[in-house]
């Protein structure tokens, strides 16, 4: 069969970690469609809930509870995996976890837009699906 008619295999993962990936995929989507209506600072918010999905996904994984936390350093820490991120890795999730924080209040977003441009918005979304392909092989599914 050629390339045409492949199908990418979807992963087999457990259904506690299936509902977090979906969710991953449904705010990297929505992330792609705001770059597109230039809605660029809601680019980087969906950027930051598709990371922090993918890390609660790695949590459900391992079996641990997930809590209430939006600070992706912190809940990689649960996770286990800080340790593992680049110096740039670790700048690029404190800069997405500060737009969970600021993006929420409507005061802040206009000086928020006037910072991410279309060239941000699109750093953003390169650098988040670089790190949830990264993230995403931290667990390992049935073929």
């Amino acid at each position: 069969m050629g390339k045409a008619g492949k199908k990418k295999a979807k992963a087999v993962w457990p259904p506690a970690v299936q509902i977090w990936m979906d969710r991953v995929d449904y705010d990297l989507e929505t992330a792609r469609a705001m770059f597109k209506a230039g809605r660029y600072l809601y680019v980087v918010f969906m950027c930051q809930q598709a990371v922090e999905k993918n890390v609660k996904a790695i949590l459900a994984f391992q079996g641990k509870e997930i809590k209430p936390i939006h600070h992706i350093s912190r809940l990689s820490e649960l996770a286990g995996i800080l340790q593992e991120f680049e110096q740039e890795t670790l700048t690029f999730i404190e800069n997405l976890s500060g737009y969970y924080l600021n993006a929420r209040y409507k005061e802040t977003i206009g000086a928020l837009s006037k910072a991410i441009g279309r060239k941000e918005a699109k750093e953003y979304l390169i650098k988040t699906d670089r790190l949830v392909l990264w993230l995403t092989q931290k667990m390992k599914p049935s073929p």
